[in-house]
């Protein structure tokens, strides 16, 4: 009797009580041990970052399911979820799904950020089952702990969204997750569906924004509270978001050798774009800083939504940023780049050109005085394939991927002709001459293998395989990369196929003809002259009617907003396609191009057909290698 009374009290004190009311960043501050992996092993300290607080918190906010996280990169937003999954799994035990764009990622999250808080955080070690243990429920993607479960999954894979019940949803990158996972629709909307039966349910968004006008993260941040990390001017007290537009950077630009712009900042001051009064970064970063809600009549829906910079980072300097800032002005493609991983904040794109445009292509052609002008160091060549007919196109090359339209033309025949091949080769294996005589010869080319002659494609490329030709198939997808990391393989897997993401080459090849002086990333184009070899170029108005043919175009596709390339009716698209190989040419064979402008060097053929010269890039894990082929 007395030992029931005894359990019996044991029971009410220790196994009765309610659930602790402590927010994540409590939790943090008390257990969470960082890896000394970490930029700043050690005990966690949400002051550290104090804009990491009111994120935390708001997942065990009463009334709160749904947080979004629009930021830069590189502040802290993977500890954030993190810490999310520590506190649920040890104070409050339930499912929780964390998604990545993809498996790999979701794999690798796991591997390099999951497994080391579980074995650095003490608490958490002795909840969670040893990965390297027998168990089929505890894997990799699937972790077991008392009460509850951790499954990580890729918005790629169907498979994974659609099964059990979840109670915390993480979603990490969404403006990089596909359309559709396979073909079951929105890979968020599939994984939410399976949250309808908790009322204290809790879902995180979190991503950098991309582009404007098709960020699936702005849309998300503009349905909730829209909170914006905001700084007190030190003069007139007003709360003003720290934005590269208000910030004086004293900088010296330096010209490389190579043309490669680089700037040393001395200093950044901001100015409060309220009274003018300028500040230092310690000043701004010692101010007083809290989020301001601009869109309060969200947390009736109960949506938090916040947004942040790098310019409130403690692990980034201003000089940094604004570094970064001012080498890639000018560049479409780094401009892009710094605005969504360092400002937070979507990118627009530059105008899409039409092609009632072509005559200010027209006017921008040169004349050359030779086959190939100087700076080229390589020369890549392109092969569409039609029914009746191969297009290509020779592109030069020169140090920081500065083009030079070389030749356009047709060679008319079907492809399952062997003297159409046979032309082909003379074009191929042509020396293109610089005014002294020297010339290059072709790298590499990439042949498009799709339409109704693939197999003659591939027994071209199979026969010719040592000389750097290559099929190649385009990928219509917006979420698939523009070269892939190894090559693939055609259908009875006896020849290398290369895969292209050719919507990525798209704008890629838009954004470069935006540029407007000459340098890195320019496009050249040649005027037609009376001399050997070049009376004929081929870029008229036809080809760049059809070079700027596409245009991307919004849609709504499973609910959500996305970017897509439609063509213009009636005029033909060959010239883009054209450029689109020719692009993923010579950044495949990059480190080759990197290297011989560094060293000044040539692989020009003499009139002799001997090199002059040349060079091997040192080895470095790329794409392809400039030796031998993956």
């Amino acid at each position: 009797m007395k030992s029931a009374k005894a359990l019996w009290t044991y029971v009410s004190e220790h196994g009765l009580k309610p659930l602790p009311k402590t927010s994540v960043s409590e939790w943090a501050d008390t257990y969470r041990v960082l890896s000394s992996t970490s930029a700043e092993p050690g005990r966690w300290r949400t002051s550290r970052a104090p804009y990491q607080k009111d994120i935390m918190d708001a997942f065990t906010q009463p009334g709160i399911h749904r947080v979004v996280v629009k930021s830069c990169a590189q502040v802290g937003k993977s500890d954030i979820m993190n810490n999310v999954i520590g506190r649920f799994a040890h104070l409050d035990p339930c499912t929780i799904m964390m998604i990545q764009p993809t498996i790999e990622m979701a794999q690798d999250f796991s591997k390099s950020r999951i497994a080391l808080m579980i074995r650095d955080t003490k608490v958490l070690t002795r909840l969670f089952v040893d990965v390297k243990t027998r168990d089929s429920n505890n894997t990799i993607l699937s972790k077991i702990f008392p009460g509850g479960r951790l499954v990580m999954g890729g918005a790629n894979s169907p498979a994974g969204l659609a099964s059990r019940p979840i109670r915390i949803l993480l979603c990490d990158e969404v403006d990089r997750f596909p359309v559709s996972a396979g073909t079951e629709g929105d890979p968020i909307d599939l994984a939410a569906k399976r949250m309808t039966t908790y009322w204290n349910r809790v879902m995180g968004l979190f991503s950098t924004p991309t582009n404007e006008g098709a960020s699936r993260i702005d849309v998300e941040y503009e349905a909730g509270t829209m909170e914006e990390w905001r700084h007190r001017c030190p003069n007139c007290g007003e709360w003003c978001k720290l934005k590269y537009s208000d910030m004086n950077a004293d900088a010296k630009k330096i010209k490389g050798k190579i043309g490669k712009k680089t700037y040393i900042v001395k200093s950044v001051k901001w100015r409060c774009p309220c009274c003018g009064f300028e500040f230092t970064e310690r000043q701004m970063k010692q101010a007083p800083q809290k989020y301001v809600v601009t869109n309060p009549e969200a947390m009736a829906n109960g949506c938090r939504s916040f947004s942040l910079n790098a310019f409130s980072s403690p692990w980034i300097t201003w000089p940094e940023i604004m570094r970064e800032w001012l080498e890639a002005k000018g560049d479409p493609e780094r401009e892009k780049v710094v605005t969504n991983t360092r400002f937070g904040e979507s990118y627009s794109l530059p105008r899409t050109f039409d092609t009632d445009d072509e005559n200010e292509f027209l006017e921008r052609r040169e004349k050359y005085g030779a086959e190939l002008p100087e700076g080229v160091l390589i020369v890549t060549c392109a092969v569409d394939t039609q029914d009746n007919r191969l297009e290509y196109e020779v592109c030069g090359w020169g140090a920081e991927e500065e083009c030079w339209g070389i030749r356009k033309g047709i060679i008319l025949g079907p492809p399952d002709s062997a003297l159409t091949w046979k032309t082909l080769d003379g074009i191929l294996n042509h020396t293109y001459r610089f005014k002294d005589g020297t010339g290059l010869r072709v790298a590499r080319t990439f042949i498009d293998s799709g339409g109704h002659y693939t197999q003659s494609v591939y027994a071209y490329c199979r026969a010719n395989f040592h000389r750097g030709r290559f099929a190649v198939k385009g990928m219509n997808r917006p979420d698939y990369p523009f070269l892939p990391r190894k090559l693939g393989k055609n259908e009875d897997a006896t020849l290398p196929l290369v895969k292209l993401g050719v919507d990525a080459g798209k704008e890629m090849i838009m954004a470069r003809l935006a540029i407007r002086e000459p340098g890195p990333k320019y496009f050249h184009f040649p005027m037609d002259e009376e001399m050997e070899g070049t009376s004929q170029r081929g870029y008229d108005d036809i080809y760049f009617k059809g070079l700027v043919s596409e245009h991307k175009k919004i849609v709504k596709r499973n609910g959500m907003l996305r970017e897509i390339w439609e063509p213009t009716k009636g005029v033909r698209n060959e010239p883009l396609d054209l450029r689109n190989y020719n692009l993923a040419c010579i950044q495949s064979l990059r480190p080759y191009l990197d290297a011989l402008a560094a060293e000044g060097a040539s692989a020009r053929i003499s009139e002799e057909k001997k090199p002059v010269k040349r060079i091997k890039p040192k080895k470095k894990k790329h794409v392809f290698s400039t030796t031998s082929i993956w």
